[in-house]
């Protein structure tokens, strides 16, 4: 597979998560890949209903974004596996409301040049 394939690869399936967690797509990403690591940097539209919270209640409205963090973590690293066949040794991942900016980190054992080779 060749390296743009394979981020195109991984785009879809960050889209694809962030539509099944949160029923909407997202506006924009971009991923980078340096070593052992990738990097995908997106444009996540806020839920409205934690916007809502988050005015009135803002420490119930950051448990609910922790706990929707761990559920897209995990969903991420299972599909990994399952679609491109890759083990991931962490994701991890922050959300920003303010701006709207996700930032996703994936982890890998070996260098991803040499992982995309063997897909």
């Amino acid at each position: 597979m060749l390296v743009g394939d394979f981020k195109q690869e991984l785009m879809k399936l960050h889209n694809k998560i962030n539509l099944g967690l949160f029923g909407q797509g997202l506006r924009w990403q971009r991923v980078e890949i340096i070593h052992d690591k990738i990097y995908i940097i997106a444009n996540n539209k806020r839920v409205k209903a934690l916007t809502a919270i988050d005015e009135k209640d803002n420490i119930t409205s950051k448990l609910i974004d922790i706990a929707l963090l761990v559920e897209f973590k995990d969903r991420f690293k299972k599909m990994l596996k399952d679609e491109l066949n890759i083990n991931a040794l962490a994701v991890l991942k922050d959300y920003d409301p303010g701006t709207e900016i996700s930032v996703c980190i994936i982890i890998m054992d070996n260098k991803v040049e040499d992982i995309i080779k063997e897909i």
